[in-house]
């Protein structure tokens, strides 16, 4: 067996299989989990608990996209793009190109030096935030004012800037409340968001799961070792 260490430069690009052109949370949640199966590895058979280094690498390739477009890194466009799918026209980035690459990215700062799974299948990002707000035993009117600029942002660039900032409090938030979402349904939500005729309604559906977490629920939700 070789003892050969992949680099960057050397991770292996993503699987694409079994995923159904246009549908962009499948696509995100089936990326997400490949890389945090080979990221997140604390209790698994003839593991020694580390991230492997092509997990390392890819999520670190994927960290150098937060804040800059679709395109100005070029082997990130191997996450975004599905073969098969529908051709875009145009020069710009299109609404589920522009999901994808923002959750992914988002997704590798979250995960980021974490040993627990931060890709929760089924949980809102609201519901996220929501425990967020009571990580520290008590309410956290700093999260809930942050919640409220997430929800009254004018544009895209400044909804990410928020959830950028939110992610990177929960990932360093108290261990008693679940730290992680559902990446594929936020990339979905946020495909939704750039359609004038949607935002509102994820604004809604974030906001409900927001404030449905209470002290009691968020207090229970704890994170448990995941093999």
């Amino acid at each position: 067996m070789s003892n050969q260490i992949t680099t960057e430069a050397e991770a292996p690009p993503p699987e694409t299989s079994a995923i159904r052109p246009g549908d962009t949370a499948a696509l995100v949640s089936q990326r997400v989990s490949e890389l945090q199966e080979g990221y997140v590895r604390i209790g698994k058979p003839g593991s020694d608990g580390r991230p492997t280094p092509a997990s390392r690498a890819a999520l670190a390739r994927l960290r150098r996209g937060l804040g800059k477009p679709l395109g100005a890194i070029p082997e990130l466009l191997e996450y975004v793009i599905v073969p098969g799918d529908w051709p875009a026209r145009g020069d710009e980035p299109t609404a589920k190109e522009t999901a994808i690459y923002t959750a992914l990215t988002l997704y590798a700062l979250h995960q980021q030096s974490q040993p627990y799974q931060m890709h929760i299948q089924g949980r809102g990002f609201g519901t996220a935030l929501g425990g967020l707000r009571y990580a520290e035993g008590q309410e956290n009117p700093g999260v809930v004012r942050r919640f409220q600029a997430l929800g009254t942002a004018s544009s895209l660039d400044e909804l990410v800037q928020h959830a950028r900032g939110l992610i990177t409090l929960l990932r360093s938030a108290d261990l008693r409340v679940k730290r992680g979402f559902d990446y594929g349904r936020f990339a979905h939500d946020l495909e939704r968001y750039q359609s004038p005729a949607q935002a509102d309604s994820v604004r809604l559906s974030w906001g409900r799961d927001f404030y449905r977490v209470t002290h009691t629920t968020a207090t229970s939700d704890t994170i448990k070792e995941q093999s």
